[in-house]
């Protein structure tokens, strides 16, 4: 025997073997790998229908029976279709079985729901894209369609449900459209989960009619226009939901439809974050709304309630109430905002157990004559923490009240206002000479006294106010300086300041009265303020009496509404064009013993013709006085020449009240 050819023809053999074992092995990992990656693979031979490419899908739709499972393999397909029965249609995921419309301008999917019963029908794995000015998908009737795992884009609108056609939106991307993105009408309803509304060029989602619509775990962004549009009275619950990066708002509520929001942002929205106007009715809760340019923005007679939210970094208002709206705030964080919480209009709340902290300008500010309730409220670090028509106990104090007196500075207390909460009612703050910064909101009876000459209270920034006095506020402030503030002064609501022998000085505005606040303002001086020297507003009255008001780029003392004002032995001078003594509205001044000399505008004006030939402002109440000297006044000495009389003996008045 040949050993040597009987082995080589062996070894040839088992390479053989080797090499086919090797092919075999290699065959079923790569059909492996693909059936894993295709799963499509395994249940194609189990659909009743499979359509190829090159087959009409709307064909198989056809002859298919009530509940028949449709099965589209890879491919693109160019056809529009109609669905009017019970059917499923799957496809084999994004981007691998797309459909694009033949005719452009009708929808590529359109379940009419024309009969009688509802038509259920479920579509998944699908791509429907291309441009014209018809929808992805267009519901109707009584449809009832599940749509998952889905991509819709360059639509003039991504999905159209109307009548009371029902829509579940799940695992899916609506995007580029060129219009809206999802669109409800009706009284349609939709459930719409784990699924992205971005990039649209215009709104996000349409909501109108008597149309509800739930979104749960969904992002709704970097939509061109608003990204949830609520009209008439729709619906929409939003839970674990991002809505951000809308060239609009956030959200806009109109007519009397209703939002709830449960654990969800809505966050950097170039417009508001959340808008309700008219009967709209919004409810936050474990919600953050942040860096919007207002955070919520409430107007007419809308209604907002917050439970347990974060409204902060806004680029101005966390909170802004207008007209007759109101919201409810509890438990919530209302933080670096420029103003946390503003109020116009005849706006109210009930603020309870918020933190409102870090605010740039205000933490509450109203100028709204509606009521502003509540307690239990923290506030740190903001500009100023209370301003306007609003009431003292809206803030929990720093410091427990238990000093009948505090000597400032004072180490115990990391701030004036520590210091000031400190006191009890009625209690004393006494000065040491220097400069203290203040911003302090006071609301309860006190007394801040300079010990000696040299006292001066700043603001924290010049476009905040030295001292904010908000209701139950009762100061007695006496020898010291205000000065490098928006407003030395402000009082507000029922405030009631006494002011003696003070210095009112680098301010933007020196002394502002507004509402139903009092003051009594004696051998002060108040000079070289930016615009105004005193403002005497709303419903407020003042006595100035001996004090001397030069130099102010306005105007020196403004009376205006329904104020009440009288002003004796005092000099105004150095006023800017609009006057010296300037009144409009509807209020009542005194005039006794004054010297009012070298304004540039007239020692006394009205606001009418002809001392101000167009203005939007006209004087209806009634001035009276005498014994005032008018020295050069560059607009004259009084306009109109009916108020002569101020320079004589004898005196008079001018009453022009209806």
């Amino acid at each position: 025997m040949n050993w040597r050819k009987t082995y080589h023809t062996l070894q040839r053999a088992g390479i053989r073997r080797l090499v086919l074992i090797v092919v075999i092995t290699s065959v079923a990992a790569l059909a492996a790998g693909l059936l894993a990656a295709r799963p499509w693979q395994e249940r194609l031979p189990d659909c009743p229908v499979v359509v190829r490419p090159g087959e009409s899908i709307q064909a198989a739709i056809d002859a298919a029976e009530t509940g028949d499972v449709i099965c589209l393999a890879e491919g693109l397909w160019t056809e529009n279709l109609v669905i009017d029965k019970p059917l499923t249609l799957v496809g084999q995921g994004e981007g691998m079985t797309v459909i694009n419309p033949e005719l452009r301008l009708r929808a590529i999917v359109l379940v009419p729901g024309q009969g009688a019963e509802p038509i259920e029908v479920r579509l998944e794995g699908l791509t429907m894209e291309g441009s014209g000015g018809g929808s992805g998908v267009t519901l109707g009737g009584l449809a009832a369609v599940e749509v998952k795992d889905c991509t819709i884009s360059g639509r003039i609108t991504g999905i159209e449900v109307a009548d009371s056609a029902r829509l579940t939106l799940n695992g899916c991307t609506v995007y580029d459209s060129r219009q809206r993105a999802v669109v409800l009408s009706g009284s349609a309803r939709a459930s719409i989960s784990r699924s992205s509304i971005s990039g649209n060029r215009g709104p996000g989602v349409w909501v109108y009619g008597s149309a509800e619509v739930e979104f749960d775990d969904c992002d709704i962004s970097g939509n061109g226009g608003h990204g949830l549009l609520l009209q008439d009275e729709a619906r929409a619950t939003l839970s674990e939901c991002a809505v951000s990066g809308n060239r609009g708002h956030g959200l806009w509520l109109t007519g009397q439809s209703v939002a709830h929001l449960l654990r969800s942002e809505v966050s950097d929205n170039s417009d508001q974050g959340i808008k309700a106007d008219d009967g709209g009715r919004v409810e936050v809760t474990g919600t953050r709304v942040l860096s919007n340019w207002n955070g919520i923005e409430v107007r007419h007679g809308a209604r907002v309630t917050l439970t347990d939210a974060d409204v902060s970094k806004n680029r101005w208002d966390g909170i802004r109430v207008r007209d007759s709206a109101r919201v409810a705030v509890s438990g919530s964080v209302i933080s670096a905002n420029r103003r946390g919480v503003a109020f116009l209009g005849n706006s109210g709340a009930e603020i309870s157990d918020c933190l409102i902290e870090g605010n740039s300008v205000y933490g509450v500010f109203s100028w709204s004559t509606g009521e502003v309730i509540g307690a239990g409220n923290s506030f740190l670090d903001n500009g100023v923490d209370l301003g306007g028509d609003l009431p003292g106990t809206l803030r929990l104090p720093l410091r427990e009240a238990v000093e009948a007196a505090i000597t400032w500075p004072d180490e115990r207390y990391a701030s004036l206002q520590e210091a000031v909460d400190a006191l009890l009612p009625g209690g004393t703050l006494l000065l040491e000479p220097g400069t203290h910064t203040a911003g302090l909101t006071i609301g309860k009876k006190l007394s801040i006294e300079a010990r000696e000459e040299g006292a001066t209270l700043t603001a924290t920034r010049h476009s905040l106010p030295v001292l904010s006095l908000v209701g139950g506020a009762e100061l007695r402030l006496a020898g010291a300086a205000i000065s490098d503030g928006s407003v030395g002064i402000v009082v507000s609501s029922a405030g009631r300041l006494v002011l003696v022998g003070c210095t009112i000085s680098r301010n933007a505005q020196g002394i502002n009265l507004s509402s139903s606040s009092s003051a009594e303002i004696a051998d002060c001086s108040i000079e070289g303020n930016e615009m105004d020297g005193v403002f005497i507003g709303g419903a407020a009255q003042a006595a100035i009496t001996r004090c001397v008001i030069s130099d102010h780029g306005e105007y020196g003392i403004a009376v205006a509404d329904s104020a009440r004002v009288t002003i004796t032995d005092t000099v105004v001078t150095g006023s800017g064009r609009d006057g010296g003594v300037v009144l409009w509205g509807s209020p009542q001044a005194i005039l006794e013993g004054n010297t009012i000399v070298d304004n540039r505008g007239s020692g006394v004006v009205l606001f009418m013709r002809p001392c101000f030939l167009a203005s939007p402002r006209v004087f209806q109440g009634r001035i009276s006085g005498s014994n005032n000297f008018f020295g050069v006044n560059q607009g004259g000495a009084v306009c109109p020449p009916e108020l002569g009389f101020l320079s004589t003996a004898e005196g008079g008045e001018l009453d022009l009240r209806s």
